[in-house]
């Protein structure tokens, strides 16, 4: 077991962004370590909190004559380093207090959340320290009846002439261990998904009967923790967008958005690539929910069957199981210092058609018009992280522009007293359907940013 811990309070110095240009304020970062650790038992930084004051002059987004309310959430980057090797351990979604802001006052900020664990591997001092803060601050009236909330994201850096460390943890040497250098960030096992390493044998910080998982990284990569369960943020948005049908050569829009309900971050493993490049695998789930049910709204459309034949169908997608969402984030660009990421959403949804018209006329197709086989659908969206702006492109939390391709596979179930099985087919089934799906920025569990009804995407062709 870990040793008794020791509270951990240190005052930084950091540079933030402001719209108004370049700010210093001081961060207060409290935890409590233990002074010492066994290896390969996980250390936790419990009772986390940051503390820090922002220029109300800076904050010009705040009215000068009126009280105002800020929330949000912030992100401290912080390093573990062992016997010389650094591991990065974001502490992220640290919820930030609601606080009045009174007019022609500076504004001071609580934020506070659980972090994840690092396991040592070998013998030696742990050091833990601070890195880049991110805020995202929400800003309110202080009547709830007037006006929009304003979001402010800020980035900060720490001071050149700071000395960020945080505390060290010493980790005594045990009779015959093997020497390793690595630590490994890692969180206690809750209900949901677990996952195993790559190899034949569970990782040795992965729950006894973990389903296996294989993240979608090059082979040439090598592990360097991980695949690990990780504390899943729920989560709710909103999709919509167009899917090509190449046989009609045309489209059908999913105009009313669909419901997405998540489970963000419920794995995770980082690897070194050739090149030096290192990546962090994210998985997290979605499903969707229309009155209760996994699909998207139903979405009608009209098209020329065969060239010169109106035809009128509803389609319904119903998911079989929930999607499964992987996120590879690279490590920081030397110059731009941005974080790279791209994100593939793997779905598997029955398709089904009903309530059809041929050039007006109704065609019973009956209830069970759908393909014989589940359509699987892959879309990838591409963004990065970093400072002004916090995001670009897309990412799972900030939503964006999801594209892909599905086959639809032939149909079964369609006719009542005929089978038209074969004419939807010869219409409809067929490889390579362009897709394109506009996502909406999430709401996340306990943090106030787009919450509590996140926006409602329109479809982008």
């Amino acid at each position: 077991m870990a040793s008794d811990t020791r509270p951990v309070d240190a005052d930084i110095g950091y540079t933030c962004a402001f719209a108004s240009g370049a700010r210093q304020v001081v961060v207060r970062v409290s935890t409590e370590l233990p002074t010492s650790s066994p290896v390969g038992t996980a250390v936790r930084p419990d009772q986390v909190r940051l503390g820090l004051t922002l220029p109300r002059t800076a904050l010009a987004e705040l009215p000068a004559d009126a009280t105002s309310r800020v929330s949000g959430s912030a992100r401290l980057s912080t390093a573990v380093t062992q016997n010389g090797t650094p591991t990065e351990v974001m502490w992220q979604d640290l919820a930030v207090e609601e606080v009045d802001a009174a007019p022609k006052e500076d504004v001071v900020i609580e934020a506070a959340g659980e972090v994840p664990t690092v396991t040592p591997r070998s013998a030696g001092d742990m050091v833990f320290t601070a890195g880049a803060l991110e805020l995202d601050l929400v800003l309110r009236s202080g009547d709830a009846a007037t006006g929009a909330p304003v979001v402010v994201s800020l980035s900060c850096a720490v001071d050149p002439d700071q000395q960020p460390e945080l505390a060290t943890v010493a980790v005594p040497a045990t009779v015959g261990q093997t020497p390793d250098a690595r630590t490994m960030p890692e969180v206690p096992a809750r209900p949901g998904p677990a996952v195993r390493d790559r190899g034949t044998e569970a990782s040795p910080s992965t729950p006894a009967g973990a389903e296996d998982y294989d993240p979608p990284v090059p082979a040439e990569c090598t592990l360097i923790y991980g695949p690990v369960e990780t504390p899943a943020r729920g989560a709710h948005g909103y999709m919509a967008g167009y899917s090509n049908v190449n046989k009609q050569k045309a489209a059908m829009a999913f105009s009313e958005p669909g419901h997405l309900r998540l489970q963000l971050n419920s794995a995770t493993a980082a690897y070194m690539c050739p090149g030096g490049k290192s990546l962090t695998w994210l998985k997290s789930e979605a499903t969707l929910d229309y009155n209760g049910k996994p699909q998207m709204p139903p979405a009608t459309s009209t098209f020329l069957t065969f060239g010169f034949m109106p035809t009128t169908a509803t389609l319904e997608l119903e998911l079989t199981k929930p999607a499964r969402i992987d996120t590879l984030a690279e490590g920081p660009d030397p110059i731009t210092r941005r974080r790279p990421e791209t994100t593939t959403s793997t779905q598997e949804m029955t398709l089904r058609l009903y309530d059809v018209e041929v050039n007006g006329t109704p065609l019973d197709v009956g209830p069970s018009c759908r393909t014989v086989r589940p359509m699987k659908l892959v879309l990838t969206g591409k963004g990065s992280t970093g400072r002004n702006p916090a995001t670009e492109g897309y990412t799972v939390k900030t939503g964006g522009a999801l594209v892909g391709s599905a086959d639809i596979p032939a149909f079964t179930g369609c006719g009542v007293t005929e089978d038209l099985d074969n004419i939807f087919t010869a219409a409809v089934s067929g490889n390579g359907n362009y897709t394109k799906m506009m996502q909406g920025a999430l709401c996340v569990d306990e943090v106030p940013l787009n919450c509590p009804e996140p926006p409602r995407p329109r479809p982008e062709r």
